[in-house]
């Protein structure tokens, strides 16, 4: 099992890396997959909600770590807006709710199965 320092410092870890990916210049070449952005939003906020349940459930609800994170989120696009290289799609920011809505309902589905 891993020691809760250890999620404490891959949540840290995480964020850092969505920081500087967020803020940092789009690449030339990106893939064209429609929608693929999306899923990638979903599934990265999806982790550090993971991430974030893992290293600091013992302190806070579940709706306060949802909501930090998606702050986050939301953070990261107002933050895009302001590089003048990068800029805010709200589809983003939904997409970030949603991966972190799917992994609440993985962790709530989780404990369930554990407790009985």
């Amino acid at each position: 099992m891993i020691a809760k320092q250890y999620f404490k410092m891959f949540f840290w870890l995480f964020l850092v890396a969505l920081l500087y990916l967020s803020l940092s210049p789009i690449p030339a070449v990106t893939p064209n997959i429609e929608n693929s952005d999306k899923v990638v939003h979903a599934a990265a906020y999806g982790l550090l909600f993971a991430l974030a349940v893992k290293a600091y459930n013992a302190r806070a609800p579940l709706w306060v770590l949802a909501a930090a994170t998606m702050a986050f989120g939301v953070s990261m696009e107002w933050a895009q807006s302001l590089t003048g290289y990068r800029y805010a799609e709200p589809m983003d920011m939904v997409a970030n709710g949603a991966g972190i809505a799917v992994m609440w309902l993985l962790v709530v589905f989780s404990r369930r199965q554990r407790s009985q």
